[in-house]
């Protein structure tokens, strides 16, 4: 089962076989560590982000205090979010005191900044062995547009720009990600995850927009779950064409999410980017205080077993490689734990969507 792609490749991480083990040790295999919110994208739904918010960013002495704690527990990949975090004036230097530390750098970028020469070799020199994300939602620049400010085509060319310099300094474990909205729906983000799949040979992580941050405002973007189906369903064909399982409407396998913490820009410590939760705070208490205290929380540990997981997820067919997006469960049902409520695979869904759809619920 291991060779399968969605299990090898859908984790993300380059060592998918040991942070499978890390996952069933129930240790922390990668911290994300929001640096920065600054972000030449400007994403109109952006999570992390506010109409008011300050441009902030994480102390650089906090970010070395986290690396510390990583290195200290034994923690293997730095994944660099925002933000951008290549917007750091001393994104390089952070980088390299973690690679330094022994912890391997995954880059979360916009992909705007790699248009950039000196930046894209720097990233790919400080990324070696990890895997660099860039964000393009649509290449179509009328639908860009209305997600993002500024100028779509600008943007695009810079984003496919940024790639084709990555690309060209020898770069291959990259990623595009799509955050998933009503306005990408249907063939758009068909073609954007086949364009970068057949033209440039990479995978798509489809994050479903959540109601946080930004999107608050756009709550008429977040897609219902025939629309998550179609996108995940052609994610699946596309990405992960010889794999038996599917990941539902999860960006990545239970490996990565179940291995992975995140300290947001102001020093949280969620289990998700996403989950703008915390569990604790790293300016009050070092990251090993937190995670020995809220491990459960934070890895997701009371759901490891199958039998301890709520309704269909605890007995869906894909669950060696799906527990469902835990971020969409405490966004529409106020519980991490509860069952996927944008899966199309748990029939109840699909029965809820009728209903809503059509006043009533249809005989099956």
């Amino acid at each position: 089962m291991k060779n399968d792609s969605i299990i090898s490749c859908g984790c993300l991480h380059p060592d998918h076989e040991e942070a499978i083990r890390y996952f069933e040790e129930e240790k922390v295999y990668s911290v994300q560590i929001e640096s920065n919110l600054t972000c030449s994208q400007g994403c109109l739904y952006c999570y992390a982000s506010a109409s008011d918010a300050p441009m902030k960013e994480l102390p650089g002495k906090n970010i070395i205090e986290v690396l510390d704690s990583a290195a200290k527990m034994d923690v293997k990949a730095i994944d660099w979010l925002g933000g951008d975090p290549l917007m750091r004036s001393d994104w390089y230097e952070l980088m390299k005191y973690a690679r330094d530390s022994g912890l391997t750098n995954n880059i979360w970028t916009s992909g705007m900044p790699l248009e950039n020469n000196d930046v894209a070799r720097k990233a790919v020199e400080i990324s070696e062995g990890g895997f660099i994300s860039v964000h393009l939602d649509s290449l179509d620049e009328g639908i860009y547009g209305k997600l993002h400010t500024g100028d779509p085509g600008k943007k695009i060319a810079s984003i496919l720009k940024g790639l084709d310099n990555i690309r060209a300094l020898g770069k291959d474990n990259i990623i595009n990600c799509i955050t998933f909205t009503k306005l990408v729906g249907g063939g758009d983000v068909d073609k954007t995850i086949n364009y970068f799949f057949r033209e440039w040979g990479i995978r798509t992580c489809l994050t479903q927009m959540c109601v946080a941050g930004l999107a608050e405002g756009h709550q008429e973007w977040i897609p219902g779950v025939r629309e998550i189906k179609k996108a995940c369903s052609t994610r699946d064909e596309v990405n992960y064409h010889d794999s038996t399982f599917s990941m539902g409407s999860m960006d990545t396998n239970k490996f990565y999410c179940g291995g992975m913490i995140c300290v947001t820009v102001d020093g949280d410590v969620t289990p998700c980017s996403v989950i703008r939760k915390g569990f604790g705070n790293i300016l009050v208490s070092s990251l090993e205080q937190i995670v020995e205290q809220y491990k459960n929380e934070l890895l997701f540990t009371h759901i490891r077993d199958p039998g301890n997981m709520q309704g269909h997820c605890g007995s869906c067919e894909h669950n060696p490689v799906c527990w469902g997006c835990r971020a969409t469960a405490y966004y529409e049902c106020g519980d991490m734990l509860a069952p996927d409520p944008k899966c199309w695979m748990n029939s109840q869904n699909i029965l809820t969507t009728n209903k809503n759809e059509h006043g009533r619920t249809p005989a099956v």
